[in-house]
């Protein structure tokens, strides 16, 4: 006689039984196995009772792994496990729209509220069963306040013991891979790099003292703060090149600066001052010590002109040439520039020396009027005596040498030399 497992219901047939049709009996067993092992079962609840029955010999609900709880009860709903001496874990998804509370004798009883889920062990002892909530023991991660609690993202949290807040951990929630976002976790991309969109600003410093940017026309190194942007290196030297490798600039620790001009070296420091290679073009030199010259070349003005005042820039040059036939005499001022005054260019102590060459046809004439800054001044004449007359036929070369004594007072020493 066939006899039943106690807990499932499965059928075990006994020896010699069912001739013919045991294969009927072995499939329906093979059915509850598998409703035992991963058998998800929609129990639809209405009122407020149910019975969860495993049956003998036959598939049932109450064989189900997982009970999907649906319908529309009226309120709480008893689901009674029978028979009372099975012993079954459930895991219980309660979606009903209402409390569902397990109950298999005068035991505990366990209430799966709308929305939860549980696994349940019903302990099969008859009329005094229990029926106990074992997922509770399984810790905060799914206790009451869970990660499935969605109103309470901060308690989920805690139940992981994640000690950031929900909106610290969206500082990962980035959009594009490798490429700085606001308020996002900096990332590189697959291939380990990190970009700045334009005018995103790396700070350093509790200040921001030191940015690094580009501001989508220029890259910048900005110093904000009160201190110096040191460049240091414990290498060869720190060198400026174009994008194609050429040298701008390398400065070697202790030696040279050397400065180039199309990857061709212009400048050099050296244990002494600098070496210049090619053209040096001044607006002015001040030497503090003695000075060694292997060649000068000067700057000459002048023009055609052969009447009037000559306003002498001296900024412009040391030496004025006047081509044409001089057909008046005339008065020369002479100043730093235009804009400029010799008193402002030159400090007191300080010397500077013209030349002025004017070209006399047969009838001569000569500088009759002398001015520094347009006010009049008697030169010292070489010679002691100043000209009253050019020279006929001949190139007539005033030289001034002007000493500054004091604010806007001038020594003038001057001399007239012939050359015919």
């Amino acid at each position: 006689m066939a006899t039943y497992t106690t807990n499932g219901g499965i059928k075990k047939i006994a020896t010699g039984d069912e001739s013919g049709t045991w294969g009927t009996s072995t499939n329906t067993n093979f059915d509850i196995i598998d409703r035992l092992a991963t058998g998800v079962g929609d129990i639809t609840l209405s009122g407020t009772s149910h019975t969860l029955t495993t049956s003998d010999g036959s598939t049932s609900d109450g064989q189900f792994h997982v009970l999907n709880l649906g319908g529309s009860p009226s309120g709480t709903n008893t689901i009674t496990i029978a028979p009372n001496d099975v012993k079954r874990m459930y895991v219980v998804r309660n979606g009903s729209g209402q409390t569902a509370t397990f109950s298999q004798g005068s035991g505990s009883d366990v209430s799966v509220l709308n929305g939860k889920t549980a696994m349940i062990f019903c302990n099969g002892g008859g009329a005094s069963a229990a029926v106990t909530d074992i997922s509770s023991n399984f810790g905060a991660l799914i206790a009451s306040n869970n990660l499935s609690d969605l109103a309470s993202a901060a308690t989920a949290l805690t139940n992981l013991g994640v000690t950031a807040t929900a909106a610290e951990l969206n500082y990962n929630d980035i959009t594009t891979l490798g490429t700085v976002q606001a308020s996002k976790t900096v990332t590189a991309d697959s291939s380990g790099d990190v970009k700045f969109p334009d005018s995103e600003i790396l700070r350093f410093g509790a200040d921001s003292d030191l940015q690094i940017y580009h501001d989508g026309s220029d890259s910048k190194i900005y110093e904000g703060g009160t201190g110096d942007l040191l460049v240091q290196t414990n290498g060869s030297g720190v060198k400026l090149q174009k994008s194609t490798g050429e040298e701008m600039l390398i400065a070697t620790p202790d030696g040279a600066v050397t400065l180039y001009y199309d990857n061709a070296v212009k400048m050099n420091t050296t244990t002494t001052g600098i070496n210049v290679t090619g053209t040096a073009v001044t607006d002015g030199v001040t030497v503090d010590g003695t000075t060694s010259i292997e060649e000068v070349i000067e700057k000459v003005g002048g023009g055609t002109s052969t009447t009037g005042t000559i306003n002498y820039n001296l900024r412009d040059g040391a030496i004025q040439n006047f081509t044409a036939d001089q057909t008046a005499n005339r008065t020369i001022n002479l100043r730093a520039s235009s804009s400029e005054t010799l008193n402002a260019m030159l400090a007191t102590g300080e010397s500077i020396t013209s030349t002025t060459i004017m070209k006399q046809g047969s009838t001569a004439y000569y500088l009759n009027g002398y001015q520094v800054d347009g006010s009049t001044i008697t030169p010292k004449w070489s010679g002691g005596t100043a000209p009253s007359a050019g020279n006929a036929s001949s190139l007539d070369v005033y030289t001034f040498t002007i000493i500054k004594t004091a604010d806007a007072t001038f020594t003038v020493l001057a001399s007239l030399t012939q050359f015919a």
